[in-house]
């Protein structure tokens, strides 16, 4: 009684509605999908870093597992075995040429302090385990 013969199922609204649910379903899982793969390609990236981390930290790692150079020590132009003067001269020449003063870019010239301090106490702590 309630329906008369002319209503089909689905209408417009239905139909529209449907599509629209559809649409999004898959628009959802798609950019999910996306998401996690890039956070998975940052994860990844990250471990690397990490894993110097570690390794310049743990002392029991056996000798041939640190004689790769640190990304530290590779950006002033140094590797394996160095000392601290080695590092303060080619320290010197980067900072000549990246300083702000003298027409360098900041974000590079704080890189390379960064480094600078990452490379000091990287070279000291393996002198006192030497």
């Amino acid at each position: 009684m309630f329906f008369t013969a002319h209503h089909h199922w689905p209408d417009t609204l239905d139909l529209a509605t449907t599509c629209l649910f559809l649409v999004g379903f898959v628009a959802l899982t798609i950019s999910g999908h996306v998401f996690l793969a890039l956070d998975v390609r940052t994860w990844l990236r990250s471990l690397r870093r990490a894993l110097i981390v570690v390794t310049e930290h743990l002392p029991q790692f056996p000798r041939w597992s640190r004689l790769q150079t640190p990304r530290c020590l590779a950006s002033m132009g140094l590797k394996l075995p160095c000392n601290e003067e080695q590092l303060m001269a080619n320290y010197r020449k980067k900072v000549k040429q990246l300083h702000p003063d003298r027409g360098g870019d900041r974000k590079r010239f704080m890189r390379l302090q960064a480094d600078f301090e990452e490379s000091l106490e990287f070279i000291r702590s393996n002198l006192r385990c030497e």
